[in-house]
């Protein structure tokens, strides 16, 4: 390819990238406003400023938008706990739960974020492509999490009863309940932490081995 064609493809590639994020924008809008059953393609791109031509040339179905969409708030979360992580001072104590249920539990998500994920899941189980999708982007965000507890284990020195990726798992079915429980209790962002970090700290005691700690 040619120097020149490369200057062409690079701002195509931005203006394309530009789309998908007003899509991806607008959305998140209608979604808030009515939801995900009720939120039609031609509401999404009226909201965005773009044609329906616009909006199956960036993607394949309503339903890979919105999954789309939930991808992008879990990797803004991942990489929100990773960053934590990357920036922590010092190693954690393996023996002191509480850091490591600060560093995984401590994140706040809003209604909005809540319901998305949720009415996902529920859309996923009615139709069979949206749950191969859904399934998909859920094992990359298994792996994202494993990464993390690996990273927290080996900087800490901290000894696993399980693999990373069975206690990403473990922890993410923990997360997923205790926010919703949350949700349902119409809890505020305080509130929620706090369960979340309750339920996410019995969690870390069944994967991580201190037996010898002093405290416990």
């Amino acid at each position: 390819m040619s120097d020149a064609q490369v200057s062409r493809d690079a701002p195509r590639g931005r203006n394309r990238e530009a789309t998908t994020a007003r899509l991806l924008d607008a959305a998140a809008e209608v979604f808030a406003e009515v939801g995900l059953g009720a939120a039609s393609v031609e509401a999404i791109c009226e909201r965005a400023g773009f044609t329906r031509g616009a909006f199956y040339s960036n993607f394949a179905s309503k339903n890979e938008l919105f999954l789309r969409l939930a991808a992008r708030v879990s990797h803004e979360r991942t990489a929100a706990v990773h960053e934590r992580v990357m920036n922590l001072e010092q190693p954690l104590d393996p023996y002191r739960v509480e850091d490591l249920v600060r560093v995984l539990g401590d994140v706040t998500e809003d209604t909005f974020e809540i319901l998305l994920f949720t009415e996902i899941a529920a859309q996923a189980m009615r139709d069979a492509e949206l749950g191969a999708m859904l399934h998909a982007e859920n094992e990359r965000m298994t792996d994202q999490v494993a990464q993390i507890i690996a990273t927290i284990a080996d900087r800490g020195d901290i000894r696993l009863r399980v693999a990373p990726r069975d206690a990403a798992r473990l922890l993410l079915a923990v997360w997923s309940d205790a926010t919703q429980r949350a949700a349902l209790e119409r809890a505020d962002a305080e509130r929620t932490i706090a369960l979340r970090a309750d339920d996410v700290g019995r969690a870390v005691r069944l994967i991580v081995d201190i037996s010898a700690s002093p405290i416990e």
